[in-house]
């Protein structure tokens, strides 16, 4: 576990025994303004789930007075001593007042945000971060060049004499130009002793396709990056790189072998259908078939797969398998569609964590192992998602800006 779900839970654990918050150490600890930080967070978080789950109706500006009297009060007693050491007991002292405030409070309405303490609190208009799904994507052509294909439209001819456009759909296509200049004929006849890679990258929340010169379509899942080549060789594997996730629609060549290559595993066809998932920050890489035959690499393993089957790799085990799968959960997504079957809520929200870009925590382990099914539009807003997930009775899960928060019900 890391520091901060450590932090998450001592705070929780103070929560469920409200007397707690009065602990010297536990006021101490507030003192630092990161652990303040956290600490507020978590209670927004748990008083949007109290008032969703109780209907909890709390006017937080009363009870701030309610704190900010109990602290004046007992400012009132101190000892007038040394600037400096009155200046440190007044601080100290003002927040175990607001803890054994909170700690009235929270034990009655089981959660309420502690404002900062001795400033003035200023009013300011937040905007709402949308979070909602796209078609979008960043192009780094050979000579360097960055285009951003959300908001850009681009018509480039390479030296090769390739045509590089993208339309209204936002898919970006590579076309050779049969009507290119005689110089660039001329080149286009010469051997490509040095191929021109292309590079594009999708960020979080969003996806997008890129036709290549033979004709094969790649669908690109978010935080994916694809490079490959503006033009291939003929007599020559046509190659690509990804680290993310695609979805391959490759058009068949008799003679010319496609070929993937991610970190840990190579995936050769000559034309079918197929879906690659190979995330860095996960051990699981594999490949799922769609349609015809696909060879997988790994190491010394060499699989040829069926339809519906699913070669695996653990690369931080170096062990492999082959599974008979359901494809549509491993290619929903190119639909615009989460597709979830009896699945871990903890595998659900890492999907949606990348998506959207958001963090999540739990409030208990048994939150991580709930099982739910559904199918989510992936470019609705993230809210639409989390109501139909709360509407399996299961969990409930709540969204305070990019936190979103899981309890069983």
């Amino acid at each position: 576990m890391d520091e901060k779900h450590d932090k998450i839970e001592f705070i929780l654990s103070h929560l469920r025994e409200p007397e707690r918050l009065m602990d010297e150490e536990f006021v101490d600890w507030l003192l630092e303004e990161k652990n303040k930080q956290l600490f507020e967070e978590v209670i927004l978080n748990r008083e949007a789930f109290l008032r969703k789950e109780h209907g909890w109706q709390i006017v937080t500006s009363e009870e701030w007075e309610k704190f900010w009297r109990k602290v004046q009060e007992k400012n009132k007693t101190l000892q007038k001593n040394q600037r400096a050491i009155r200046q440190h007991r007044i601080g100290r002292r003002a927040w175990m007042s607001v803890a054994a405030c909170a700690g009235v409070l929270l034990s009655v309405a089981g959660g309420l945000m502690l404002r900062q303490h001795f400033a003035k609190q200023e009013t300011v208009e937040v905007v709402e971060e949308v979070y909602k799904g796209k078609r979008g994507a960043i192009l780094t052509t050979a000579s360097g060049k960055v285009y951003d294909l959300t908001q850009t439209q681009i018509h480039l001819q390479t030296p090769q004499g390739t045509q590089v456009v993208n339309d209204s759909l936002n898919m970006l296509a590579y076309q050779i130009n049969n009507t290119a200049s005689p110089k660039n004929q001329q080149a286009q006849s010469q051997p490509i002793i040095k191929p021109a890679y292309n590079t594009v990258q999708t960020p979080a929340g969003a996806d997008y396709c890129v036709t290549l010169t033979d004709g094969t379509r790649i669908w690109l899942n978010c935080e994916s990056t694809l490079r490959f080549p503006e033009q291939f060789e003929e007599g020559k594997p046509r190659e690509v790189h990804l680290e993310g996730e695609g979805f391959f629609q490759v058009e068949h060549a008799e003679g010319w072998a496609f070929v993937v290559h991610t970190k840990g595993m190579k995936v050769q066809v000559t034309g079918t259908r197929f879906n690659v998932k190979s995330y860095p920050t996960e051990d699981i890489v594999h490949t799922t078939l769609v349609k015809g035959s696909v060879w997988a690499y790994a190491d010394n393993t060499k699989v040829l797969l069926k339809p519906s089957e699913q070669f695996r790799l653990d690369r931080t085990t170096g062990e492999t398998s082959v599974l008979k799968v359901d494809t549509d959960l491993y290619t929903g997504w190119i639909n615009g569609m989460f597709v979830f079957r009896n699945q871990r809520m903890e595998d659900v929200m890492n999907d949606l964590v990348r998506w959207y870009k958001v963090t999540v925590f739990y409030t208990n382990p048994e939150a991580k192992e709930i099982r739910i099914s559904a199918n989510l539009n992936k470019y609705e807003n993230i809210d639409d998602l989390l109501e139909i997930i709360n509407e399996s009775g299961k969990v409930l899960a709540v969204r305070k800006a990019n936190t979103i928060t899981i309890q069983t019900r």
